[in-house]
C-alpha cells in the first residue's frame, strides 16, 4: 500500500469514527442528560469537520505526486 493510499484511508476512517463517537455522545445525552455526552458529541463533531477540511487539503496535495 502506498504512502498516498495509505493517508486516503486513514483520513476516512478517521472522520467516519469521529462521526459515529459523536453520534454516540448524542445518544448518551439523550438518554441520560449527562453533560459528558453531550461534550463528547461536540469534540468529535469538530473532529470530524476538521477531518474533511484535512482530508480535502491535503487530496489536492497528493494530486500533484506522481
Amino acid at each position: 500500500m502506498s504512502l498516498r493510499s495509505f493517508h486516503i484511508v486513514f483520513v476516512i476512517v478517521t472522520i467516519v469514527l469521529s462521526v459515529y463517537v459523536a453520534l454516540w455522545g448524542i445518544r448518551q445525552f439523550a438518554n441520560e442528560r449527562s453533560s459528558m455526552g453531550l461534550t463528547l458529541a461536540i469534540i468529535f463533531l469538530v473532529t470530524a469537520v476538521g477531518g474533511v477540511i484535512y482530508g480535502k487539503k491535503a487530496f489536492a496535495k497528493l494530486k500533484d505526486l506522481p
